[in-house]
């Protein structure tokens, strides 16, 4: 499927935050962020590329489920997701010398890319935005479910904590669709619910998160504007309306060079 301009042109801006769901061998979702995901140099409208560079578990679980979901979000939270089939790595050819080339692999302080994957576009939701105003009013109302039991989640640390909860970080939820393949949902506002959870805001932007069969397992990354990341894995539980409950089972650095490790 052929991606319309807008949504080609978000994939394509360097400054964007960009993400990628995978499936682990258990079913589950897994989300990463992948900041070289972009359209190919070819002009193909019907896939995204991206360099194996600090993929980790994401590799491992491309070789076993070829069902993948993206997403990105930029600077002025203009936003869109897509999901498509996994097709393999390129070591060599136009495509990885397109990554090779590209600003951010050329001043990175870690390795080139060592392969170019290739996605082929499945389905595409339209491009949205999140309002800069209601952001945080969003924000003001998932306050409001702070005290939550804990309920088998595991203790945050509040260093990673206070990176989910950040006004100005931009967070993907990753769930597992009907069809097998994950969905990749944007969220902006989240507020700690105790230890071991994040209360996320439903809003026009990710309405379809509402049409999500709960509980269900979940991961959920964060990215900061000081470009510091983490992902969390658990379960998603429904928290009054136009909230979910996301508890916290598992918590993973994703900076390199420590992307990956199990934190919690």
């Amino acid at each position: 499927m052929e991606m319309p301009k807008e949504v080609l042109d978000l994939f394509a801006e360097e400054m964007a935050a960009k993400f990628l769901a995978t499936v682990d061998p258990e079913g589950k979702p897994n989300v990463a962020l992948i900041v070289t995901l972009q359209p190919p140099p070819d002009g193909r409208r019907d896939r995204l590329i991206f360099g194996e560079f600090l993929m980790w578990k994401s590799k491992e679980y491309l070789r076993d489920n070829p069902r993948v979901a993206a997403a990105v979000v930029n600077t002025k939270l203009r936003m869109a997701s897509l999901t498509g089939d996994f097709r393999g790595f390129e070591k060599t050819g136009l495509y990885k010398d397109a990554l090779d080339s590209s600003p951010l692999m050329r001043y990175n302080a870690y390795s080139g890319v060592r392969a170019a994957g290739v996605i082929d576009v499945r389905e595409v939701w339209p491009a949205r935005s999140a309002s800069m105003a209601a952001v945080p009013l969003d924000f003001l109302r998932v306050r409001a479910h702070r005290r939550v039991e804990e309920n088998g989640s595991v203790p945050v640390p509040p260093m990673v904590r206070e990176k989910f909860v950040k006004l100005t970080s931009v967070k993907a939820l990753a769930v597992m669709g009907d069809d097998g393949y994950p969905r990749i949902y944007p969220v902006m506002a989240a507020s700690p619910a105790g230890r071991g959870g994040f209360a996320l805001r439903v809003t026009s932007y990710n309405r379809e998160l509402a049409q999500v069969e709960v509980p269900c397992p979940a991961a959920l990354c964060v990215l900061t504007f000081d470009v510091k990341s983490y992902k969390v894995k658990g379960e998603l539980h429904p928290l009054g309306r136009s909230t979910m409950l996301f508890r916290v089972k598992e918590v993973y650095n994703a900076m390199p060079p420590l992307a990956g490790d199990l934190i919690v």
